[in-house]
């Protein structure tokens, strides 16, 4: 064997950690021959470490990270996090999986090959625990209900019909795949079929909410993630098609000066001060939600909490300039959420393939369900309220399963500006309103 394989085959032992077998190769002849005795020996070495390159997986002894390396675990997250923004919005793949499934997809692959400790650590947990629970009220603080209900005009009607729609799905999707639920995810089952009706009327922050009230598994939770980002891939370019080459709903009206009042909001700075009270106001809130709702009824409380005063505080003195850096921070806390997420590595994978076929069923209920339910409305109403045109519905419909990002994206791609503010203010609406309509769904369905 040449010497240059030789330190190949070092290089290899070092990467896998295996030091006693590295310095025994170092005591190999370094002439270009060897005897047939020193020949054979480093055949079988080579033979050896090859296989164990090839099995570092899951079950490794030796993450690079080890799991009681706190800040280890949170830079590699982190990292993830960061990186998940990057390829979500620069790459192919990315685009389309988007940066939440990204930043799932990069820890997942981290875990499995041994970076990170297979199955989760500590420190994983604890930073899901802290950028849930901040996350929460951050997001919220954008869902002011009193301006949206005087601002989205007839939008309001189609989303509250969207909501109800997705709603209806969820129970007929449970009816049909419940007891398969079950029996993949025991008790979980419930838990991600009320976590993904949240999602699909506010959107992510919502799930991971609902999955924390409930105590879903961490492995449950990524599973139903999983599963849904595949139907929401087919789902908004079929929104797209459908939305394409139809003209604006409004062209006389005040919506120029609703957008410049919107971004006059966006344009506030991020700020030390800003990010100080934001901070702050967060910490009270969630503070607050555990006083008054304990452990269990923590997040619940502190949404209704955040809603509450996010509605009623003065919206010009104290609203405005921290909504721009309440947004940007919910979303960082939300990114890390999902890198967290996918954490358990190959653990992820074996709760997918176990509960792959029923929650296909079920979210193949709700997406149907749903847009049934709003094309008939359209071809039964849309004469008699224009709540029930086929913009406003379309839009509806992308704010309730993808939230406000993904609405506001339809709107401007097909050129209905008169909807973008609008379908914002209704996305914030659905944040406001899925926690308690999934908590509801589960509480009737668990007795």
């Amino acid at each position: 064997m040449k010497r240059r394989q030789r330190y190949f085959v070092f290089l290899l032992s070092l990467l896998t950690l295996k030091w006693r077998n590295a310095e025994a190769l170092l005591t190999f002849p370094m002439t270009p021959r060897f005897n047939k005795q020193n020949n054979l020996q480093l055949r079988n070495f080579h033979r050896i470490q090859t296989r164990q390159l090839t099995t570092l997986s899951l079950n490794s002894p030796f993450p690079l990270v080890p799991a009681n390396d706190e800040w280890g675990n949170w830079a590699a997250l982190c990292s993830t996090a960061a990186l998940s923004q990057v390829l979500g919005t620069k790459t192919r793949i990315g685009r389309l999986l988007g940066a939440p499934v990204t930043a799932m997809a990069l820890s997942f692959f981290m875990a499995s090959i041994g970076i990170l400790q297979p199955g989760g650590t500590p420190a994983a947990r604890a930073l899901q625990l802290l950028s849930l629970q901040l996350a929460t009220p951050l997001i919220l603080l954008g869902a002011d209900l009193r301006d949206a209900m005087q601002r989205c005009g007839p939008l309001f009607l189609s989303f509250m019909v969207a909501s109800v729609a997705t709603l209806a799905a969820s129970f007929v999707g449970w009816t049909v795949s419940g007891s398969m639920l079950t029996a993949a995810l025991g008790r979980d089952g419930l838990v991600i079929a009320a976590a993904l009706l949240a999602k699909n009327i506010g959107g992510g922050i919502n799930y991971v909410a609902v999955c924390r009230t409930l105590n879903a598994s961490p492995t449950a939770v990524a599973a139903g993630l999983c599963v849904d980002n595949i139907f929401a891939l087919i789902y908004f370019p079929v929104t797209s098609i459908l939305a394409n080459g139809k003209p604006d709903v409004e062209t006389n009206t005040d919506k120029d000066s609703s957008q410049s009042d919107f971004a006059a909001v966006a344009d506030a700075p991020v700020t030390v001060q800003s990010i100080s009270n934001t901070l702050c106001l967060a910490a009270v809130l969630l503070w607050l939600g555990e006083r008054i709702g304990g452990p269990s009824g923590a997040l619940p409380v502190c949404t209704l909490l955040t809603v509450a005063f996010a509605s009623w505080a003065p919206r010009e003195k104290v609203m405005r300039p921290i909504q721009p850096t309440a947004n940007c921070l919910g979303l960082a806390c939300l990114y890390l959420f999902f890198a967290t997420a996918g954490a358990p590595g190959l653990a992820v994978a074996e709760s997918v393939k176990a509960s792959l076929l029923p929650l296909t069923l079920f979210l193949s209920m709700l997406y149907a369900i749903h847009g049934a339910i709003l094309f008939a409305g359209y071809l039964l109403l849309h004469q008699f309220s224009s709540a029930f045109v086929p913009q406003r519905l379309l839009v509806a419909s992308s704010a309730a399963i993808g939230g406000p990002a993904t609405a506001v994206a339809l709107a401007e791609a097909a050129g209905w500006k008169s909807l973008a503010v609008p379908s914002i203010l209704v996305g914030n609406i659905g944040y406001a309103i899925a926690t308690f309509c999934a908590l509801a769904f589960h509480s009737l369905l668990n007795r």
